[in-house]
């Protein structure tokens, strides 16, 4: 598969706000969590811990706004949040699916590498009917920075078998478009209306799509 002119052998997707449209279902639960605690939901907040995972996140969250809660409960609070709409209310973004059938015809290896975890982007993938398109998902909770170092992207190219100029990284999120780019991916951002950095991320991509109608 041809990206940007060059030959890509190796996809790996991020997933919520590349793959699937979940970051408005984020955005309430953030508000929600705050609104607990009689608090404004900070400006910015998505942006912080987007790339970290849930336990990164759950951390920054305690020691940021000086909150005497344990990190295991916030955890499990945002994740009971979620679970059933993950499971039956989230969907792919629009001609995701058709892309990922040009790519697997053409015989690209597709992977995902998300700060989510496996409860909520398991049973996701399964109702869209897109799980077995993925070799595996990674998670960063298996990394210590998240997306501010490329280890989970150099550690999927290294699964897939591949080098990392011969794969390219799908992102939604400025930061970690711009840590793969830095390593040597070619880095495709993909449009979210929730991100305030579009300006941005089309200036650091190799590629910039608003839909994936534009890769068909």
């Amino acid at each position: 598969m041809k990206i940007n002119g060059k030959e890509i052998k190796g996809i790996i997707f991020d997933l919520d706000g590349t793959l699937i449209d979940s970051c408005s279902i984020w955005h309430e639960v953030d508000h929600d969590f705050f609104a607990k605690r009689n608090m404004e939901l900070p400006s910015g907040y998505a942006e912080a811990i987007g790339h970290m995972g849930l336990d990164k996140a759950a951390i920054y969250t305690i020691n940021e706004y000086h909150l005497n809660e344990k990190k295991e409960d916030i955890i499990n609070e945002w994740k009971n949040a979620v679970l059933d709409k993950y499971a039956h209310h989230v969907f792919v973004k629009e001609y995701v699916k058709e892309f990922l059938d040009k790519a697997k015809e053409e015989g690209t290896l597709l992977c995902i590498a998300t700060a989510n975890s496996e409860e909520c982007y398991k049973s996701c993938l399964i109702n869209n009917c897109i799980y077995d398109y993925f070799e595996f998902v990674l998670d960063v909770t298996s990394f210590d920075c998240g997306k501010e170092k490329p280890d989970i992207y150099i550690s999927a190219a290294n699964r897939l078998g591949l080098k990392v100029c011969e794969c390219a990284v799908f992102e939604d999120l400025l930061l970690a478009l711009n840590t793969a780019k830095k390593a040597g991916f070619v880095s495709v951002g993909v449009y979210e209306s929730s991100c305030k950095d579009e300006k941005e991320k089309k200036e650091i991509a190799d590629l910039y799509i608003n839909s994936y109608k534009e890769l068909l």
